[in-house]
């Protein structure tokens, strides 16, 4: 007949374990080693710490390891989103994807960028062709986006005839597929009706609410931005001016 431990056998080396213990071992577990080490507790403090240190490297290794395939995860995530076929230039791009199945661009279902450059066109968002940048073939077909950078720029559809102005450094616009477009862009001018003009509208610029934003922001960063008071006097102007832009003050 198989023998059961007696009453209160062992009482006080439970005490002492489950004040160490208790929070991460049921009672049972602890009366189990303790009765397999025949009441020595320096024995079964060694075998459980030897238990418990190898289930938390365990678990540590697999949090690492979780760890590591989310980092590799959002890294070749950035990648995708850096990924960039076809170059950008001042002017009219065009975002599309090309349907050359030898091209790896289309074979990776990744857009390009065809730049236009100055200039009038009109397409059909999902008929017109362009150049492909990657493959040199005329086989992108499917337009989505339109890039109009550093420039004076229109745009507008056979759904909206008005059309949609702007000099901005970079505009964005969606095309929408089945739609005409046409869009016209040209090199950013000053505008000025004379040299005088020229002046009065840097000086109206250099005070303008953006640029006295601008320079707060970068004197947080301790950078010092120098504001002359006055544009160069007209005499020097004008030298500078013939000499860079061949007397052009509108450039």
């Amino acid at each position: 007949m198989q023998r059961t431990p007696e009453a209160g056998k062992y009482e006080k080396e439970m005490k002492v374990l489950q004040q160490l213990y208790g929070d991460v071992m049921k009672e049972e577990e602890l009366r189990k080693y303790l009765e397999g080490s025949n009441g020595n507790v320096q024995m079964m403090i060694e075998q459980i710490n030897t238990t418990l240190s190898n289930q938390k490297t365990a678990i540590q290794g697999s949090m690492e390891e979780n760890k590591i395939e989310q980092i590799n995860d959002n890294t070749l995530k950035k990648e995708d989103e850096k990924v960039k076929i076809g170059e950008t230039k001042p002017g009219i791009n065009l975002q599309g994807y090309c349907i050359n199945m030898d091209c790896l661009a289309a074979k990776a279902k990744l857009p390009v960028w065809v730049n236009i450059g100055f200039g009038d066109i009109s397409f059909e968002s999902n008929k017109t062709s362009f150049r492909c940048p990657d493959c040199g073939q005329s086989t992108v077909t499917s337009i989505v986006k339109a890039m109009i950078f550093n420039s004076e720029h229109s745009i507008s559809s056979s759904e909206n005839l008005t059309p949609v102005k702007g000099n901005h450094y970079q505009c964005f616009y969606p095309i929408k597929a089945g739609l005409s477009y046409e869009l016209k862009s040209k090199k950013i001018r000053q505008h000025a009706t004379s040299l005088e003009d020229l002046i009065t509208r840097s000086e109206n610029a250099m005070m303008s609410n953006e640029i006295i934003n601008l320079v707060a922001e970068l004197q947080k960063y301790l950078i010092t931005v120098v504001k002359p008071p006055k544009v160069k006097d007209s005499a020097r102007l004008l030298e500078k001016i013939k000499c860079d832009y061949s007397g052009d003050y509108n450039q």
